[in-house]
């Protein structure tokens, strides 16, 4: 069963941050292959998949792509780990522009948040790089040049607004939406181990959540369960269901 994934802050708080490298963390050994998502529950798989990418001769790319709370955003976060790793969020790349940080800082690990945002010419600029290694600019008259190998580790919500040749230098990795008792289970679990929920509790506000507010937001389960506070609290919870539905959008998962 597919799982929720779910992202701890290590013990050193190291800080995530746009465009922020830090060089803490080696890639993981054979044999401690859970060690960058050892805070993510499940996906068993797909924490594989990352593991043989970071230990290829030569890079492979890997793209996530799905709806909001499907725990993309927790595997780029957990990625910051490796050494020679830089994170950014492409909503905000553009501040300085990535040619200039790959070309000063020669990332090992570019992992890029909402990749989607980014602009089409820092897209290019990353096409080139996948492509061939060779990342090049033509700046005030001048160009420069430079050979990297960075793998490159995205997620989004869409690839609609993705440059095609792009996409294509990707192994694009779909979350589907959570059906009804993967969620439930998925919720219970990250609200007992997370949250210090009572199961039982945690199985009421999962159920709301799902079939009241129709929602697949596992962050929603955990908002309600700090409102409620404790199993003496139920009684709030039709009133706290019904003022979120009151005031919901028609497309509340993508609002939220």
């Amino acid at each position: 069963m597919r799982l929720f994934g779910r992202w701890r802050n290590n013990s050193n708080n190291i800080p995530v941050s746009e465009l922020e490298g830090n060089r803490r963390y080696s890639k993981p050994a054979i044999g401690q292959k859970r060690s960058l998502f050892d805070g993510i529950v499940g996906f068993d798989d797909i924490k594989e998949l990352f593991d043989m990418s970071i230990r290829a001769d030569k890079p492979v790319h890997l793209l996530l792509v799905g709806p909001p709370a499907s725990a993309k955003s927790l595997f780029m976060s957990s990625l910051t780990k490796l050494e020679r790793s830089y994170y950014a969020v492409g909503s905000s790349s553009t501040k300085s522009g990535i040619s200039d940080y790959l070309f000063e800082y020669r990332p090992r690990y570019f992992i890029i948040d909402e990749i989607e945002k980014m602009n089409k010419r820092d897209q290019t600029s990353l096409l080139n790089l996948m492509e061939s290694g060779i990342l090049s600019e033509l700046k005030h008259n001048q160009k420069r040049t430079t050979q990297l190998k960075t793998w490159v580790f995205a997620s989004c919500n869409t690839v609609e607004k993705l440059l095609p040749p792009l996409v294509t230098r990707f192994r694009d990795i779909h979350f589907k939406p959570y059906a009804e008792q993967e969620f439930v289970a998925i919720a219970v679990e990250i609200l007992d181990r997370e949250e210090g929920v009572d199961r039982d509790v945690a199985l009421i506000i999962a159920d709301a959540v799902f079939n009241r507010l129709k929602s697949t937001n596992i962050r929603e389960c955990v908002r309600i369960a700090r409102l409620i506070r404790s199993a003496n609290d139920l009684d709030r919870l039709d009133k706290i269901i019904e003022t979120f539905a009151r005031y919901a959008s028609f497309t509340y998962d993508e609002k939220v």
